[in-house]
């Protein structure tokens, strides 16, 4: 398992302006972005940044585009004051970096990645719980944010469960039983249940932006991937379910008996991953099972 920052982040907490500033700042387009450093206003820093976007002061290349990304994902997650009176700039902000000179062809997305990894400290459990969420949000706003977050989710699980994963790229919901043959629930449960809770969390994220998701074929379509890319097949959709029965079965004398309360938090916040992942499993079964009656009845 990968070593990382265990902070005991359980949910999101967002980035700090001077996270903002730090990560800008060790960027390509540094040069181009000083005005960060004469503000606090959030609504100023993406003003500032909308200014250089329309004009196109910032080249093409993945080097110069992978900041742009960070920065609508880090400006969306960004703390200040009265967060929901800024919610639909924020959300429009994000859409307008992702699709500025968006191309969703595999090398460049590659490229992209990596930068975007070279960029945050996916080290660190607290960005990455940040990373997961800004992926889940950005991906209906764009096609390039749907194969971006996609690819950088599945980076987050290879980094987790050392699937090595070769290149970031879509990839087939089968590839998910790799992850569940790798974590084994009781090893996870007893020594690391934050990763556990990481895993959780980004397997539910990857079918939510991809084959569950209600937007996987059309991803297929714009991006001319195979159709059966996005599709997540009835026997290993019943896998993962009883991987995460597995978990629970683990989990369930440690709530009962065990009264250590310092990870009491943690592991509600995984049995909520669970549910969640459980739900949207539960709804695709149904849909199938559904669909196979549907066939047998005609």
């Amino acid at each position: 398992m990968a070593e990382y920052n265990m902070s005991h982040m359980v949910r999101p907490q967002g980035f700090s302006l001077e996270e903002l500033r730090q990560t800008l700042g060790q960027s390509m387009i540094r040069e181009q972005c000083y005005f960060i450093y004469a503000t606090s206003n959030i609504v100023e820093i993406m003003a500032g940044f909308d200014q250089l976007l329309n004009q196109e002061e910032i080249e093409f290349g993945a080097e110069q585009l992978a900041p742009v990304y960070v920065t609508g994902l880090m400006v969306y997650l960004l703390h200040h004051d009265d967060m929901v009176a800024t919610l639909v700039k924020r959300t429009l902000f994000l859409q307008k970096c992702f699709d500025y000179m968006a191309c969703t062809e595999e090398t460049h997305i590659h490229q992209i990645c990596v930068y975007i990894l070279g960029l945050l400290d996916t080290n660190s459990s607290s960005t990455m719980l940040n990373l997961i969420l800004g992926c889940r949000v950005a991906s209906p706003l764009s096609t390039m944010a749907r194969v971006v977050g996609n690819c950088l989710l599945w980076a987050m699980l290879d980094h987790m469960s050392d699937l090595g994963l070769d290149s970031h790229r879509l990839r087939p919901a089968g590839t998910l039983l790799l992850v569940v043959a790798v974590v084994k629930p009781r090893v996870y449960v007893q020594s690391y249940l934050h990763a556990l809770h990481l895993v959780v969390r980004l397997i539910s994220s990857i079918l939510v932006v991809g084959p569950l998701g209600g937007q996987g074929q059309q991803l297929c379509q714009e991006t001319g991937a195979p159709e059966d890319l996005m599709k997540l097949a009835k026997d290993d959709c019943s896998i993962i379910v009883r991987w995460l029965i597995a978990i629970v079965e683990e989990l369930r004398p440690l709530m009962v008996e065990n009264n250590d309360l310092g990870h009491l938090h943690e592991r509600l916040v995984l049995l909520e991953s669970i549910c969640e992942l459980m739900q949207l499993l539960h709804g695709h079964l149904v849909k199938c099972y559904q669909e196979k009656s549907d066939l047998q009845s005609k």
